[in-house]
């Protein structure tokens, strides 16, 4: 029995009801590079976050979940490129703009994997949300962690956090949003209490199990709905192409 398999169902076991959704491999290319090539670039999209952009949003009955959270458990940058990657596939199939908020006031890992410095332009004026975003693609765009924190070093209220997210809901039919794990901050837990689901990122070779559950726990008390885990960094123990005819 691989190492991998044996982890994928710890964490089945570990988390209860919380499925796993994916897994994502070690062999990609960096979102940097796949942005800097065409707009579509439907090179850059896995079989395998097809397969999570088709479970989470582009359901059958097109009831899928419009603003999602992406979290993860320690300081890693593992549910930044879950976001990202997810993102950029689901841009890919579909006409609708789409959005990534960076909302990790810890680390900017998700601006970094663009090549982006700081998104999300302080207001001026009668600017609308979306100009003051980055647009990484057709209908990809990047907004920091200032269209919902106003500037500020920590997140505001529920109630305002609500307001900012009716406001990019105007702008943008899907916003995928990265945080913080769930144990750095506790913003994981606030900002999971606006969007509609939440995914929990678990790193393949370094995230106890221990740490995992206490994170779920956590959203689990605040009534925050997880639609399930994605296992992130996952290596093959033998070639992926006959690993997926097993």
């Amino acid at each position: 029995m691989s190492r991998n398999f044996e982890l994928l169902t710890q964490i089945q076991s570990e988390l209860g009801e919380a499925r796993v959704l994916g897994t994502m491999s070690k062999s990609v290319r960096p979102i940097v590079e796949a942005a800097s090539r065409s707009e579509s670039c439907v090179d850059a999209v896995s079989e395998e976050m097809v397969r999570l952009v088709q479970r989470v949003f582009l359901t059958a009955n097109g009831n899928g979940p419009r603003k999602v959270l992406f979290f993860g458990v320690d300081d890693s940058a593992g549910s930044s490129s879950v976001c990202a990657r997810t993102g950029r596939a689901l841009a890919v199939h579909s006409s609708l703009p789409v959005c990534l908020v960076d909302a990790n006031l810890q680390s900017s890992h998700l601006c970094r994997m663009f090549g982006i410095i700081s998104a999300g332009k302080p207001e001026s004026g009668p600017t609308s949300l979306r100009e003051r975003c980055a647009q990484v693609g057709a209908n990809l765009w990047v907004a920091g962690a200032s269209v919902l924190a106003s500037g500020r070093s920590a997140f505001p209220g529920v109630n305002e956090l609500k307001e900012a997210m009716t406001r990019l809901r105007e702008e943008f039919e899907y916003l995928l949003i990265d945080v913080a794990g769930a144990n750095v901050r506790g913003d994981a837990v606030l900002l999971g209490q606006v969007t509609d689901a939440a995914v929990l990122v678990v790193e393949a070779h370094s995230t106890r199990r221990v740490a995992a559950r206490k994170a779920k726990e956590m959203l689990d008390a605040a009534n925050v709905r997880l639609l399930g885990t994605v296992l992130h960094n996952r290596t093959f123990p033998i070639p992926e192409k006959l690993y997926r005819k097993l």
